[in-house]
């Protein structure tokens, strides 16, 4: 079995009779209707944002797109680059 933690934590009036009428149509406890809507959520949430090595690839794809480019030397002069003027 999983190992559960006890958190405690308010809801406003609605958001409970919601729970509630949840648990009473699918016959499961108000703990199980909240955990499911909460991993759930969560699964929803992470797809929106993905990850962020899937937005820095997507950055570059877009800059090679439009054709961007860089200095081939950036890696092994970045201060040059970010803190040297001129």
């Amino acid at each position: 079995m999983t190992q559960m933690i006890r958190k405690h934590f308010l809801l406003p009036l609605p958001l409970d009779e919601r729970i509630k009428l949840v648990a009473r149509t699918d016959h499961k406890s108000e703990a199980e209707v909240i955990r499911e809507l909460l991993a759930t959520g969560l699964e929803t949430k992470q797809q929106q944002t993905g990850s962020v090595g899937h937005a820095l690839r997507r950055l570059a794809e877009i800059g090679k797109q439009a054709g961007a480019t860089g200095p081939v030397d950036l890696s092994r002069n970045i201060d040059k680059y970010l803190y040297e003027e001129g």
